[in-house]
């Protein structure tokens, strides 16, 4: 297990109540009890599992030795004169075993080594996605809520200033147009409710189905995400894109490809078979023993095309890792890039534009209900607030 997933593990073990697949799903779900509900029931998971164990079960055979042979040969039976029947019969009976010359079964061992070491990291590299994506099911499940209680509280406001200004309305103080433009508002606030609504829970159904969970009966604790603070230095990140799985799992690859060459290499001297047994003639039942070694020759074949076969794999193993770093790198530097730029446009929207808007549309209600301004004032102020809103809940998703 990568020290990823250890720090992943002991974050949740540590900072959150204590979760175990037996117990019923908790009707208030935080994001440590979301993943490890996750983690618990994924058949991903377990098929990704199940998938590095039979790896490691072929790198016990890999390091199996080859069975001897048991041989019984038979000569001089049921012949001519003399030979006639069993009488002159001449029985060996010989074991056979092939002997691997030095480099082969070390280089069997090493590939099916580097084989587990992959599956186990694409294990761990699989256990990283799902808490990635269950977190972020779980921040878009807590914006679209919290865009629901936007638009409800818009929508509450707009049918406030409706029946403010249908009240002026009526006592002639607004022209019908005006009641007009303030339904219309109403309206569309209540259109845009109800959009949150089904969006809202199309989000929690995708939380669920990440968990492997058939009901979505449960809420959702906003405080259990991680609070908007400032990114570290772009270098603190990139001096763990080392531990990552995907660059080990590319580590591997060219530790698997480098023993395949080895063992093609040391293929090209063929190895040796020694037979050992006992001869029994039966004419005056005595008994000698024969020994013996059986060599191919390399003479047709001496594997030049496994060998470059192997090579160019090789090769192609130490393409994929540069590459693979490299669009690692790419990767982290433009997602550091979207991380500290959505920070700054939280912070901003937090400290400087919902306290203006905020106090904008407080003192643009006030004065209409004075008689000082006009309808389309207090129309501007609560657009600009709720937009505020809806960005700064926009800014914290894309932070998380």
């Amino acid at each position: 297990m990568t020290r990823l997933i250890m720090l992943a593990a002991g974050f949740i073990a540590l900072s959150l109540p204590a979760f175990a697949q037996e117990k019923p799903m908790p009707a208030a779900l935080a994001l440590g009890q979301a993943i490890a509900w996750a983690l618990e029931k994924s058949p991903v998971l377990a098929a990704s599992g199940s998938r590095a164990d039979a790896a490691s079960a072929n790198r016990s055979q890999a390091g199996a030795l080859p069975n001897p042979e048991l041989s019984i040969e038979a000569e001089n039976i049921f012949g001519d004169d003399e030979f006639e029947g069993l009488d002159s019969a001449e029985i060996t009976y010989g074991v056979e075993q092939l002997v691997e010359l030095p480099g082969k079964r070390g280089s069997r061992v090493n590939i099916a080594e580097s084989e587990t070491a992959r599956s186990y990291l694409e294990r761990d590299a699989a256990q990283l996605d799902l808490i990635r994506d269950v977190t972020i099911a779980y921040a878009e499940l807590v914006a679209a809520q919290q865009e629901l209680s936007i638009l409800e509280e818009e929508r509450g406001l707009a049918a406030e200033v409706r029946d403010s200004v249908a009240a002026k309305v009526e006592a002639g103080k607004e022209p019908p147009i005006q009641k007009n433009k303030a339904q219309i508002e109403l309206s569309s606030s209540e259109i845009a409710l109800d959009r949150a609504r089904r969006m809202a829970i199309a989000k929690k159904q995708t939380l669920a189905a990440l968990m492997g969970s058939d009901t979505a009966d449960f809420a959702v604790q906003p405080g259990s995400l991680p609070a908007v603070t400032e990114p570290e230095p772009l270098e603190t990140y990139q001096a763990h894109v080392a531990q990552t799985p995907d660059v080990q799992t590319l580590e591997a690859g060219v530790t698997q490809a480098q023993a395949a060459l080895s063992l093609e290499k040391a293929n090209v001297l063929p190895d040796p078979t020694v037979s050992l047994g006992v001869k029994q003639f039966r004419e005056d039942d005595s008994q000698a023993f024969v020994a013996g070694v059986s060599l191919p020759i390399p003479v047709f074949n001496i594997n030049r095309a496994g060998i470059e076969r192997a090579g160019h794999e090789l090769n192609a193993a130490k393409l994929d890792q540069r590459s693979g770093q490299l669009s690692l790198q790419t990767t982290l530097i433009e997602t550091y890039g979207n991380f500290t730029s959505a920070y700054r446009e939280a912070s901003a929207l937090q400290t400087a534009v919902l306290p203006g808007a905020e106090e904008a549309f407080q003192f643009a209600r006030g004065g209409y209900d004075a008689g000082k301004f006009g309808y389309l004032e207090v129309l501007d102020a609560q657009r600009t607030l709720f937009d505020a809103r809806r960005q700064f809940n926009e800014a914290v998703l894309d932070y998380h």
